[in-house]
């Protein structure tokens, strides 16, 4: 028992024991993630593998050592697996009955026919540090996934360490029994306090780059999800542009911002004429998709700066901050005429479409809401006119 106490060995175990009991969290805190479920099987068959060598030790049972030493390595190839999975790429499965099972053939002969302990050393450290070769490879090339790379990268550049000690170990113990080398205890043996030392740290290292990876994952989607329900709240469903909610505080930012550095600003109420003649004579996806191409068609006219939405109905509007009432006529005057030569079509039937503009510029005293009042009543006078046209708001109206 006397191994179990030499520190490092005993630190070593520790260590290989809480990044069992860490991936065993993470694949719970993480249900839906590809990856922390390997990655808790390989640890748990590492420590399992772990348990039955120290078996072997307090009883020298050679059946222990051979499941014990098979179990380490089935371990270490299933947690790499677990960054194929993470990365979306096909497991290699055949690397855990391969390892496990050459680890165990070569055992098995060692006490068989009274083998060198350290050839056995030698081949389970060869298989153990060529096995993240494929891993590494992938973590270091890959290109795909910008926002767990600096993880991938912590990860493969510690299973190099962890390879490079483990195959020297593994020099060390083909050395040792090509020149005959006398036994030595693990304990005060340097090649195998080796991978106590270094290997160990390393794959410390490596899992904790495995678990950034998957919280990076985890922020980067709950990012997605909380644009998406931005977008949701912010966004006419339809036409996707502003709905009524946003346009009002991008409106009422922007009139506060004219106010304060005293620059021009223009609000526009456009309707289409005839919608509902328009909606029953192509149908309710036929009304749709006029919305859908007026309202891209005003989107691309409209300029950077502009606000445009979805007010409700067939009606939209069209902020026009830093632009005077001359400046916004002419603007809306290159939309209509953009609108009116592009021909829209539905089911072979075509059709263009027609719209009334009422027009409003900010004065001091406005609020929001009458600065949308006073474009809604030059829209009312634009239909009174005939339709298809734009009026300015006046006091009069």
């Amino acid at each position: 028992m006397g191994v179990l106490y030499f520190s490092p060995m005993l630190l070593g175990i520790c260590l290989l024991l809480a990044i069992a009991v860490s991936a065993t969290a993470l694949r719970f805190m993480a249900p839906g993630e590809q990856g922390p479920g390997l990655w808790m099987a390989g640890s748990w068959s590492l420590i399992a593998g772990i348990g039955l060598f120290i078996g072997f030790i307090i009883t020298h049972n050679p059946v222990l050592n051979v499941l014990g030493n098979a179990a380490q390595l089935a371990g270490e190839a299933l947690f790499l697996l677990g960054i194929f999975r993470f990365m979306g790429r096909p497991l290699p499965w055949w690397t855990v009955p391969a390892s496990a099972g050459c680890m165990a053939l070569v055992n098995t002969h060692y006490w068989l026919f009274d083998g060198n302990s350290d050839f056995l050393m030698g081949v389970y450290s060869s298989i153990a540090g060529l096995l993240p070769a494929q891993a590494i490879w992938l973590l270091l090339r890959n290109r795909q996934d910008r926002q767990t790379r600096p993880a991938q990268w912590l990860v493969g550049v510690s299973l190099s360490i962890y390879s490079l000690v483990t195959l020297l170990r593994g020099y060390l113990g083909y050395h040792d029994w090509w020149h005959d080398q006398p036994y030595v205890q693990p304990y005060e043996s340097f090649s195998y306090l080796l991978p106590y030392n270094f290997a160990i740290p390393a794959l410390v290292m490596g899992f904790v780059g495995c678990t950034l990876m998957t919280t990076q994952r985890v922020l980067g989607r709950s990012r997605l999800l909380a644009d998406q329900l931005q977008e949701l709240a912010t966004r006419d469903p339809l036409t996707g542009v502003l709905n009524r909610r946003a346009f009002h505080e991008q409106l009422v930012q922007e009139m506060a911002r004219a106010k304060r550095h005293g620059t021009p600003l223009c609000l526009a109420m456009l309707d289409l004429d005839h919608f509902k003649q328009l909606n029953d004579r192509l149908g309710h996806l036929g009304g749709d998709q006029a919305l859908l191409q007026f309202a891209r068609q005003c989107q691309q006219q409209a300029r950077s700066t502009d606000g445009f939405a979805r007010f409700g109905g067939e009606e939209f509007v069209l902020l026009l901050p830093h632009t005077s009432l001359s400046e916004a006529q002419q603007v809306l005057q290159r939309l209509h005429q953009n609108v009116s030569r592009q021909p829209c079509a539905y089911l072979q039937q075509r059709y263009h479409l027609g719209y009334s503009t009422g027009l409003a510029e900010l004065r001091e005293d406005d609020s929001a809401d009458s600065l949308l009042k006073h474009a809604d009543q030059a829209l009312y006078a634009a239909k009174a006119a005939g339709r298809n046209c734009l009026r300015i708001w006046r006091a009069d109206l």
